[in-house]
Formats: structure tokens, sequence, C-alpha cells
């Protein structure tokens, strides 16, 4: 099969009279069959997001669900790309790692996340 993965996205500005927005799509192929949709408590010390039975990650997805806290993750273990303030989603993205490693700020947050292998 082809184009299993659809990727779309928004970027919006609006103030006083100027606005820009930028959106756009695409379709991408899946080597393997494997995903991983769920939410995960992060800790204060460094984690690795659970992902199942995927090799390398190809495209993901994060929402850091907590109301106080920020999280950061990255593709590195303590090298953070990504931090996700209280309430902020990112994504989706181009991931190309074999893991997902998260820290939270003062407490634990839930991360809610999907992965979908390479």
């Amino acid at each position: 099969m082809a184009n299993e993965i659809t990727v779309s996205g928004t970027l919006s500005y609006s103030k006083s009279s100027a606005r820009a927005s930028l959106s756009g799509s695409l379709r991408a192929d899946q080597t393997g069959d494997h995903y991983v949709q769920a939410i995960q408590d992060v800790g204060t010390v460094e984690e690795s997001i659970a992902k199942g039975d995927i090799g390398t990650i190809g495209w993901c997805a994060f929402r850091n669900n907590d109301v106080t806290n920020y999280v950061e993750l990255g593709a590195t273990t303590g090298v953070y790309s990504l931090k996700l303030g209280p309430g902020e989603f990112h994504g989706p993205m181009k991931w190309n790692s074999s893991s997902v490693f998260a820290r939270a700020n003062t407490a634990s947050c839930k991360v809610e996340y999907l992965l979908i292998e390479l």
C-alpha cells in the first residue's frame, strides 16, 4: 500500500488589520504497521515515552494536558528540542528517531501522544 499517513495543518495570524495564514497537507508512505496513541504521566526525571513495538518513529503529535507545568521532549537523552507549555499541542511532525525522551518541569504532567512508525 501507499499513502497510509495523512498530515495536515494550518497556522493563522490576525492582529488589528494584519492577517496571514499558511496551510498544507501531504500523504506519506509507511514501511511498518505500528502506532501508539496514549496518555503517559511524565515526571520530573527524564523518561522514555512508551512506543510499544514501533522501531523508528516516523510521525508524531503531542499534547501537554497539564494546566500549570511545561514538559520537554527530545529524540536524544538530555537534549530537548520541544517544550510544551500548559495545554499546548504540537504536531503533526516528522520525528525519524527510535525514541522520545520526556521530562516535566516542576510536577508530573499528563502527556497525550500519537506515534506512527516510519
